[in-house]
């Protein structure tokens, strides 16, 4: 209709104010309809007394806005009604997450990412390992040794009992000996990637 910014502006503030006659005051259709027809009155006359204060716009453009108000508010003014006065459940919409959580680790070193650290520190013995060894390597010690007894029983001819006692120790502790320096080799290599991944963790991100 190309109306111009005054005519723009009263015809929004009369659309604004036929739904407050809906929503608060909560007029029917027929007094609604009267309310316009208060508002257009004036229009296309020569005095402004009784104007509805919209007289800047002519009667074709009056014709025009009325049609649109009856195709657009008060043919679907159940509708509107309903909008604006029946309430209305509100639905609250939720998502919820299942998260698995990974089971504990039995070892006292977990497996690391493969792609985490280098080969040489994921490849070495993790601490149920080493206290498995060391339980095979207690059994062995504690179980009788063969050749020992045959030794003992061939030289228990030429060799007191002291003797032979004084060999076993000493084979004894060769062999606790390399045992022993095998563990803390292995206990070093543990003990340098624990450090390597505590200052990794330390550092700022």
């Amino acid at each position: 209709m190309n109306f111009s910014l005054t005519q723009l502006t009263g015809f929004m503030g009369l659309l604004n104010f036929l739904l407050e006659n809906l929503s608060d005051k909560h007029m029917t259709l027929v007094d609604n309809i009267k309310e316009l027809g208060r508002k257009m009155a004036g229009i296309g006359g020569t005095h402004s007394e009784g104007s509805g204060g919209l007289d800047f716009f002519s009667v074709e453009q009056a014709k025009a806005v009325i049609d649109y108000l009856n195709i657009s508010l008060f043919q679907r003014y159940k509708l509107y009604e309903y909008l604006f006065h029946s309430p209305r459940e509100e639905l609250v919409i939720s998502d919820k997450y299942v998260i698995e959580l990974a089971p504990p680790a039995d070892d006292t070193f977990p497996v690391p990412l493969e792609e985490g650290i280098p080969s040489d520190i994921s490849s070495s013995p993790t601490a149920a390992e080493m206290d498995s060894k060391e339980s095979d390597q207690e059994s062995y010690l504690e179980e009788p040794c063969p050749e020992a007894e045959s030794f003992e029983a061939d030289a228990s001819a030429g060799f007191t009992v002291e003797d032979v006692k004084s060999v076993m120790g000493e084979i004894k502790n060769e062999i606790i000996g390399n045992l022993e320096a095998e563990i803390n080799k292995k206990l070093q290599i543990q003990e340098a990637a624990y450090t390597s991944r505590t200052e990794k963790l330390k550092r700022p991100k």
